[in-house]
């Protein structure tokens, strides 16, 4: 099954693809939450990539409770399914920032630290969810 996931911020959207089969995410690219072609741009990635469901990121604070922006991101991914007709998934994004530092290429063409988040993100939803079936 390929998956799209989404780190959703104030700023910027971080997105990846990964295979269920092998449990592997890359980053694909970090687009401004902004952008007035965000939407065109979304559709693009998603009929190249053609991924059967979504993942997005869903922040929480230490005592579990949503972060402020979580309207907003509940909202998108909303957004998403309707858009797209796909189901989504919620993944906790605790950490996925820092663990994705550590994805960052020193050299060449690079996603982005966002799109690394959305992989770590998405693996961890794989991991966890290809543990439960």
């Amino acid at each position: 099954m390929r998956l799209m996931a989404f780190d959703y911020g104030r700023r910027r959207i971080g997105i990846a693809v990964g295979d269920g089969l092998t449990g592997r995410a890359r980053g694909l690219v970090t687009l401004a939450t902004n952008h007035p072609g965000l939407q065109e741009r979304l559709r693009v990635l998603v009929a190249e990539w053609r991924p059967e469901a979504f993942v997005v990121g869903w922040p929480t604070r230490d005592d579990g409770q949503p972060t402020a922006l979580g309207p907003a991101i509940r909202g998108f991914g909303e957004a998403l399914g309707r858009e797209f007709g796909l189901p989504v998934y919620w993944a906790d994004e605790r950490l996925s920032s820092h663990l994705g530092r550590e994805r960052i290429r020193r050299r060449g063409r690079d996603p982005g630290l966002d799109a690394h988040a959305a992989a770590v993100i998405l693996e961890g939803w794989l991991t966890e969810n290809t543990r439960n079936a």
